[in-house]
């Protein structure tokens, strides 16, 4: 019986589509139509440039088919795969981690073979995003079963995980395949791909709608800086908080600890620095579980270099001291009656990094004149925590970049307001701060290469 296809347009799927046929195949299982009735694709056909052309417009996913379709076999080796490979997740999954709740979780996922389709692309075409599903889905079992949730809570907790980004699928490829800075448009083509992403789940298949909606919710954070709506504290969903949290962690780790072979207790520094505004209770729970892991006995730094990683801390104390009396002026200068959700966004940005900075407790002049003391005497047992702290002031410093970046893409949309010019004037302001330079005795150590 041949398909009549809806209005909906997957142009930018089938872009990945072709390049998947020419690697390992695709079938039309059915006759495509349009709205006319008349059949624009036949039965059999492949997904080549010409049904491409035809096709792009229409609603095809229910006539296509993977010639060598993901099993659920295949995306369990996919997660021993991930594991094995990673000494640092091994050490976490021998206490924390449970395969046979992800191999239940399977048998459920695989009985949907529209959801099974996306995945198998998304393997293909976006390997490393595949790869973060995996740890997403990986982390997130194992954190619902340590709080005790239901089965349903961890099979949603799975589901979730392993397709929040398949939106990916559905922008413009050259945007997720770029390197390059994006300007504002450009970006925010990028980050539809939440709403992308809900919208083709939305379509096949049949999770509630409360569900389906953190995915549109996975890069919102607790205190209003994500996208694309920008929500606030428990006006996210329960999930898409939940999405979000494991969505940074697998970040943190697989951009700053894994290239240099630190292990995964390393990311406590980092999570502390992100608490408040960002991981609620589960980066708590996180924590607990990281702090019972034996602590690294390998530093980053050698003895030798660590008088070069304490000036870059005393660097990056009056760097940070520096940006965050700008950002509070500039807070202070606009103020809060400007009823401009968007400013009061960075304004929440400029808040949180000050809490952050409080709460870490380490971030002070006092320690600075600690650090004084671990130099002078050599004091070896205090070097461990300076490379955390290294490592919480590279957090804040991320976070001051991007709440730069947040100006900067602000301000290219037309807005004449008073409160624009100060953003203006401030961001100057920021600019002319500039990052200190690490020792080139310490830039070949992957600790100086964390960003």
């Amino acid at each position: 019986m041949a398909l009549v296809a809806e209005r909906n347009s997957f142009a930018h799927f089938s872009d990945h589509l072709v390049q998947y046929h020419r690697r390992a195949g695709i079938t039309f299982k059915a006759p495509l139509c349009n709205d006319a009735g008349e059949i624009v694709v036949t039965k059999g056909s492949g997904f080549d440039e010409d049904v491409k052309s035809k096709a792009r417009e229409l609603d095809y996913l229910d006539c296509i088919a993977l010639n060598q379709p993901l099993t659920s076999q295949e995306i369990f080796e996919d997660f021993h795969q991930l594991i094995r490979a990673d000494s640092a997740l091994g050490e976490f999954h021998e206490r924390y981690g449970d395969l046979e709740a992800i191999k239940k979780s399977l048998s459920r996922l695989a009985d949907q073979e529209a959801i099974m389709l996306q995945l198998g692309v998304l393997k293909m075409q976006l390997p490393m995003v595949y790869q973060q599903a995996l740890f997403c889905a990986w982390l997130g079992v194992a954190l619902m079963q340590s709080m005790k949730r239901s089965s349903a809570d961890v099979y949603t907790a799975f589901f979730l995980a392993m397709v929040h980004d398949v939106g990916l699928l559905h922008v413009p490829m050259e945007y997720v395949k770029s390197r390059k800075k994006f300007h504002y448009k450009q970006l925010c083509v990028l980050q539809s791909h939440t709403v992308e992403g809900y919208r083709v789940l939305k379509r096949v298949c049949s999770e509630p709608d409360e569900l389906l909606r953190a995915v549109s919710e996975h890069h919102e954070n607790l205190d209003g800086t994500g996208y694309p709506v920008g929500k606030v504290g428990n006006t996210i969903s329960r999930f898409g908080q939940f999405l979000n949290f494991l969505d940074a962690i697998n970040a943190i780790y697989t951009k700053r600890l894994k290239p240099g072979n630190r292990p995964i207790r390393d990311l406590i520094p980092m999570i502390q620095m992100n608490g408040h505004s960002r991981f609620g209770i589960y980066g708590k729970k996180l924590i607990e579980w990281l702090k019972a892991l034996p602590e690294p006995k390998v530093r980053a730094v050698p003895n030798v270099l660590m008088p070069f990683l304490i000036q870059a801390v005393r660097d990056r104390h009056g760097y940070i001291a520096s940006c965050v009396d700008i950002m509070a002026r500039l807070s202070s200068d606009i103020g809060f009656r400007h009823g401009d959700t968007r400013v009061f966004a960075l304004q929440n940005t400029v808040i949180h990094i000050n809490i952050s900075i409080t709460q870490s407790g380490i971030i002070n002049s006092a320690y600075m004149r600690w650090l004084d003391q671990v130099e002078a005497e050599g004091l070896v047992h205090a070097y461990r925590e300076v490379e955390d702290v290294f490592l919480m002031m590279q957090e804040v410093i991320y976070h001051i970049g991007k709440l730069q970046n947040q100006i900067e893409y602000f301000l290219t949309t037309p807005c004449e307001s008073e409160e624009a010019y100060k953003l203006k004037k401030g961001l100057e302001r920021l600019e002319r701060v500039h990052l200190p330079k690490i020792h080139p005795n310490l830039e070949i150590l992957w600790i100086a290469n964390v960003h």
